[in-house]
């Protein structure tokens, strides 16, 4: 071997970056759900209310609702860490139907329950919807950047969908815990200030996302 040839060998290497190993899914979807733990810990210490979770047995719209949007935040979950593994994507496909299932099951479950209401006995408060709205979107801030740190240390082969199922999954969890924090039963309420939430951080978050995981993958 000429030692022009060593020289090439040695520059090459010396170019080298280390690879980061990739989290197991299992151990990223267990730091998830001890982050979300943590916010709804300290959710329900802060609340200076009376908590809407004692009106999940008694009330079948709030409680499917609730159930939806928990069902679609592990679904979600699911489906956006298995993204970033490559080999995960029967994980990954599971968890975005899931995710589907627990969000359309929720809007259904309001849309029958708004059919058979008095929208006049049953009005929310001025600013409820807007309100909920708010603050289930500052909820999901946390669970999605810790959601996205996860993304942006993998390799997503789909990065625009695994942009929108990580978004859509910290949504959802933001509107759960609002969800839990909220006495105001309306079926109407609940599909516009909460059921929202995952839907609009899902289109927002879509693009600029999606575009930085297209570029981190390179």
């Amino acid at each position: 071997m000429t030692d022009a040839a060593d020289r090439l060998i040695s520059g090459l290497v010396d170019d080298l970056q280390p690879i980061r190993p990739l989290p197991r899914l299992r151990s990223a979807f267990a730091i998830v759900l001890a982050v979300w733990t943590a916010v709804l810990g300290i959710v329900m210490w802060t609340q200076e209310t009376a908590l809407g979770a004692r009106s999940l047995l008694g009330d079948p719209i709030y409680l499917a609702s609730f159930a939806g949007l928990f069902v679609a935040a592990l679904g979600g979950t699911l489906s956006a860490l298995a993204a970033g593994q490559p080999g995960r994507e029967r994980a990954e496909t599971s968890g975005l139907i899931v995710a589907l299932i627990g969000l359309v099951a929720a809007a259904a479950a309001c849309l029958v329950g708004m059919g058979g209401v008095d929208f006049t006995a049953n009005a929310s408060p001025g600013g409820a919807d807007a309100m909920c709205f708010q603050k289930g979107i500052f909820l999901s801030v946390l669970p999605a950047g810790v959601i996205l740190s996860f993304l942006v240390r993998g390799w997503a082969s789909h990065p625009f969908r695994a942009a929108l199922v990580a978004a859509v999954a910290a949504g959802a969890l933001g509107g759960a815990i609002v969800h839990l924090g909220c006495d105001v039963l309306g079926p109407r309420h609940l599909l516009m200030g909460h059921l929202s939430v995952p839907v609009v951080l899902g289109l927002l978050g879509l693009y600029p996302v999606g575009a930085l995981l297209r570029r981190l993958r390179g």
